[in-house]
C-alpha cells in the first residue's frame, strides 16, 4: 500500500450510442452492472489472486448500511499477516508483523472487479461480448469477454453473477492472450445479515504502540497546468486529470497526468531528478508495468495496468512544452 504511486482508475460519461450490436451493448449492460454490485452489495467470502506464479489468499467482508456508509474488512490468509478496513473513503491498514499502521484514503481502485464506475470509451477499444454462462463458488455466472483491438491494451475476461451482477472471477490476459493476474472467489455468501463487528479490525486493541503513518494524509492535489505533453500519444487512450501533488516532507511539487482507455489507466509522475541519476528501468508488479526514464532535470514514471509496449511510449513520448523536438 505504500511506496509505489497510486493507479488512478476513472472514466468520463458519454452515452453508449444505440446502433451498437446487441452483444456489445449487453455486455456493457453486464460491466456496468458488475461495477454497481461490488459497492452497493454485502457479501463475504475468500478469493485467490494470482500473479506472478503465485497465489494469495484472503479473506473479505463488505457491508453496506442501509443508513448510510460503506465497510470492509480485508485479510490475508497466508503469507505476511495484513489486515485493512476501510470506513467510506477512509483506510486503515494493519501490519502486524512490523507493528505498522498506515492511514490512507481510498485510492480509485475498487476491488473485487477494477472496474470504474464509468464505461466511456470501452466499445472504442475493445471488443465486448458476453460468452455464455460458467458457475463459480456455487453460483451460476455470466461470462464477459473484452477483446483489445490492437496490442496497445490488455485482455479481459469476467464471471458475474447471474442474478446480481457481482464479480466471482476477473482474469487479465497479455498481449500475446497469455494469463497476467486472477482473482476469484472460491467461497462467498451474498446478502444475508451482517453487523458492524464483522468489519471491526482484530488489532486496533492491540496496536495503541505500533508506529502510525498518516503520511498518505498529507498530500495535496490540485488541478494544474503541469506544463507536460505527449507528443505521441497512444490511440484510444485520452488524458483523464492532470494536477501538482504536494506531499509532507518533500520540498518539491510532484506533478500527476492520468491517461485513460476507458478501462484501463496509466499514470505519469513527475518529479525533479535524484541523485545519483536512476538509469532507465522497467519493472511490473503483476499486470502493471513501471518505467522510470530520466527527462532532463526530471524523473519521469509511468505506470499502469497497459502493456510494457503503451507504458514506455507514453514516458518516451512526454516533453515540456516549448522544448525542442528531436
Amino acid at each position: 500500500m505504500k511506496g509505489a504511486w497510486p493507479i488512478v482508475l476513472l472514466g468520463l460519461t458519454v452515452p453508449v450510442l444505440a446502433a451498437e450490436p446487441a452483444t456489445t451493448q449487453d455486455g456493457l449492460t453486464w460491466l456496468k452492472k458488475m461495477a454497481s454490485a461490488s459497492r452497493r452489495l454485502s457479501y463475504s467470502g475468500t478469493f485467490v489472486y494470482h500473479h506472478a506464479g503465485r497465489n494469495e489468499t484472503s479473506r473479505i467482508v463488505h457491508f453496506v448500511n442501509p443508513a448510510g456508509g460503506e465497510f470492509e474488512k480485508l485479510e490475508t490468509l497466508d503469507g505476511p499477516a495484513r489486515e485493512v478496513i476501510r470506513t467510506n473513503d477512509q483506510v486503515t491498514c494493519y501490519l502486524p508483523d512490523t507493528k505498522t499502521v498506515i492511514i490512507e484514503k481510498r485510492s480509485g481502485r475498487r476491488f473485487p472487479a477494477h472496474l470504474p464506475e464509468q464505461l466511456s470509451g470501452v466499445a472504442d477499444n475493445y471488443v465486448v461480448s458476453v460468452a455464455g454462462m460458467d458457475r463459480v463458488a456455487g453460483y451460476d455466472c455470466q461470462v464477459i469477454m473484452l477483446e483489445p483491438k490492437d496490442k496497445l491494451r490488455y485482455g479481459h475476461q469476467f464471471c458475474a453473477e447471474a442474478g446480481s451482477g457481482m464479480p466471482l472471477r476477473a482474469l487479465t490476459l497479455s498481449e500475446k492472450t497469455q494469463p497476467l493476474e486472477s482473482f476469484v472467489f472460491t467461497e462467498l455468501k451474498i446478502g444475508g445479515s451482517f453487523s458492524r463487528d464483522q468489519v471491526r479490525s482484530r488489532y486496533a486493541a492491540k496496536s495503541r504502540d505500533w508506529k502510525v503513518d498518516h503520511s498518505a494524509l498529507a498530500i495535496t492535489d490540485v488541478p494544474a497546468d503541469t506544463g507536460w505533453v505527449l507528443k505521441q500519444q497512444p490511440v484510444g487512450f485520452k488524458k483523464l486529470m492532470e494536477l501538482k501533488r504536494s506531499i509532507a516532507g518533500r520540498a518539491a511539487v510532484v506533478s500527476h497526468i492520468v491517461y485513460s482507455d476507458g478501462l484501463a489507466a496509466v499514470s505519469v509522475f513527475i518529479e525533479p531528478l535524484p541523485k545519483p541519476r536512476p538509469p532507465r528501468s522497467l519493472s511490473h508488479q503483476g499486470a502493471v508495468n513501471i518505467y522510470v526514464r530520466p527527462v532532463a532535470d526530471h524523473m519521469v514514471t509511468v505506470l499502469g495496468e497497459a502493456p510494457a509496449a503503451t507504458v514506455m511510449q507514453i514516458a518516451n513520448s512526454l516533453e515540456l512544452k516549448g522544448s525542442p523536438r528531436h
